[in-house]
């Protein structure tokens, strides 16, 4: 069902307002509407600023967070506590920060001084000091890189001026070459080594050896690994106390938002709209009473301009199942809620495409100690919760196609594995009623709206044709060409009393489409021939059936996947050996085959929900 909104116009004396916006905020029960020239409560910068940096440490923290078990405990924070900044969780945020700054400051560092090694690496076997590369009065030193296959000829050319000629290490741009000339040949010299291809580079001119270098830069990356550790356990005791950051991120996002509230002040007054639920009138009018005793409040339904957020309220077995629509799209005010009969087709397809007595049970086991121990909320509690209810489903249609853990034992209906054509067609009945529940909706929000004749020409007649299509399916055509005259174990004899009623309720359906499709068309050729477009319309409804046979390709790979297992691991059977690995098969594939199922199984039986059920009213 949805919940009607109402709006809620609100004036309240100014020294009032910060009393009011946290009465309000407590109750949960009020969403403000921004005005137009209207203006915030207050200035929030201070407090974006602060929550992104809490957002950010946290984010850190997780890293060294310890992972959870499934036991999760939650601390509940008293109000008392909750309304106050804590001064000493700033301050360890202030301090998280400067450890992370610390760290990311240290492997800088360290990256820097791995260059630094790289660089200096071929040179470490130079045997005299950097400083010394300057030269002497009657010899000049050159240091660079020459191509391996070029270093012979550049030795000779040095050897033959009288020049020493010594060869250190490889580098990335060959290999790093000593040469000493007297000062009167080296311009002959250098001349004939660049045309060898030298490639001269100047190193500085440190009063060092290099390997002392390339060791000093090495003993400082190493004492600067070991503060890093310690800076990261520093961290992780951070982490394990990491929900005080949480409390103080709550917090600042609370103030923060109270600060952001839309409203309009004059010298005296302040000024606010927002939309309040219709059952929860009584609870908003108490959180201002609570803040104060002199305001004026009026609430008005929506006008037709307006925007109100839509709620949906449904019994507990429907709301698990409200988070498959609002992943689609949540209803408007105009629309009809679509989830008590989405949930029910959700929670009958997915059983039938898992369909296994033994995957259900540990359907039900799992989920409901997950929701037991781990008590998730929202969004994470309705997934939970619908799978634990799908549970019931998959055990249901596990006996009836007799399916346990891939075994099939008495089955009552159908055994998908050996009944393939019966499963097709059982596939496609289920498909039909689906589609007709989503066509008998769109009639139901016509005669809702008072357009009886709509529901009437646009919905019943495309009933009727699918109502006889399927009666021609079941009662003529599998007889007929597949020599079938049951589904599975279901005898369908019962139907051939309706067999003469297939082509009268086709004939009439597409007669009333026919005469009526062209109603709204405001040109003569659009009256006349609208019925016969819209009657190809056909193609595209029996498109939509025919996608409900992933319904069985579905429940018939799980069958299948369960069924290899099986005999997989009894083909090692035998010995006390050969029993564990039956059992390691076993488990690894059937807990696979699990996994699996339930992801297939919940996209393929959404992308049904949305596309062929949404899509005739939604």
């Amino acid at each position: 069902m949805i919940v009607p909104m109402k709006k809620a116009k609100l004036v309240v004396m100014k020294d009032d307002k910060d009393e009011l916006l946290k009465s309000l905020q407590k109750a949960g029960v009020f969403m403000p509407i921004p005005l137009p020239e209207g203006e915030t409560a207050g200035d929030a910068a201070q407090e974006e600023a602060l929550l992104q940096r809490a957002e950010k440490s946290l984010k850190l923290l997780k890293k060294f967070r310890e992972k959870e078990g499934l036991v999760r405990s939650e601390r509940v924070v008293e109000e008392e506590e909750f309304t106050k900044l804590d001064p000493l969780r700033q301050a360890m945020l202030s301090e998280i920060e400067e450890t992370d700054m610390k760290i990311a400051e240290l492997e800088s560092e360290n990256e820097t001084l791995t260059e630094q090694i790289n660089y200096f690496l071929p040179w470490r076997d130079l045997d005299i000091r950097l400083s010394e590369l300057s030269g002497t009065k009657h010899s000049v030193f050159h240091t660079g890189f020459i191509k391996p296959a070029r270093k012979d000829d550049l030795a000779l050319a040095v050897l033959e001026a009288g020049g020493e000629y010594k060869e250190l290490g490889l580098g990335a741009d060959g290999l790093a070459i000593l040469i000493v000339n007297y000062v009167h040949d080296d311009a002959e010299v250098m001349e004939k080594a660049k045309a060898l291809g030298f490639l001269e580079t100047n190193l500085p001119r440190e009063e060092r050896f290099v390997s002392e270098i390339i060791s000093e830069n090495e003993d400082k990356i190493k004492e600067n690994l070991k503060e890093i550790e310690r800076l990261q356990a520093k961290l992780e005791e951070f982490a394990r106390e990491s929900e005080k950051i949480e409390v103080l991120n709550d917090q600042l996002a609370s103030i923060g938002a109270l600060k952001k509230a839309p409203l309009k002040m004059t010298l005296e007054t302040v000024y606010l709209e927002g939309w309040v639920r219709s059952d929860q009138t009584d609870k908003f009018k108490k959180a201002i009473a609570r803040a104060m005793d002199l305001y004026d409040l009026e609430l008005v339904d929506p006008s037709p301009e307006d925007k109100p957020p839509t709620y949906t309220k449904n019994n507990p077995l429907v709301t698990p199942f409200e988070a498959i629509t609002d992943m689609f799209s949540r209803p408007s005010r105009y629309d009809v809620d679509p989830n008590p009969a989405m949930s029910f087709w959700f929670w009958m397809i997915f059983g039938m495409m898992m369909g296994d007595v033994g995957y259900g049970l540990l359907m039900f086991v799992l989920f409901l100690v997950l929701i037991k121990i781990r008590k998730p909320k929202g969004d994470s509690l309705k997934l939970f919760k619908l799978l634990l209810y799908s549970s019931i489903t998959t055990i249901f249609w596990g006996v009836m196609f007799g399916s346990y853990f891939g075994y099939t034992i008495n089955p009552i209906l159908l055994e998908p594995m050996n009944n393939l054509t019966d499963y097709l067609v059982f596939s496609f009945v289920i498909g039909a009623l689906h589609v007709i529940t989503g066509i008998l909706l769109a009639a139901y929000a016509n005669i809702r709206e008072g357009k009886w004749l709509d529901a009437l020409f646009d919905q019943l007649s495309w009933i009727l044709i699918i109502l006889g299509l399927m009666l021609l399916l079941l009662t003529s055509i599998m007889p007929s060409l597949l020599g079938l005259d049951s589904i599975g174990n279901l005898d369908l004899s019962f139907l051939q009393k309706l067999e003469p009623a297939a082509l009268p309720l086709m004939i009439t359906g597409a007669a009333i489409i026919l005469l009526t499709a062209g109603r709204n068309k405001k040109n003569i050729f659009g009256k006349v021939f609208g019925g016969f477009l819209e009657l190809y319309n056909i193609t595209g409804y029996a498109s939509d059936i025919l996608s409900y046979s992933r319904i069985m390709a579905l429940s018939l790979s799980t069958a299948i996947i369960a069924y290899v297992m099986n005999i997989l691991a009894e083909m090692v059977m035998g010995s006390f050996i050969g029993y564990f690995v039956a059992a390691v098969i076993y488990l690894i594939g059937h807990v696979f085959n699990l996994v699996m199922g339930l992801l297939s199984a919940y996209v393929h039986d959404s992308r049904l929900q949305y596309i062929e059920f949404f899509g005739k009213f939604y």
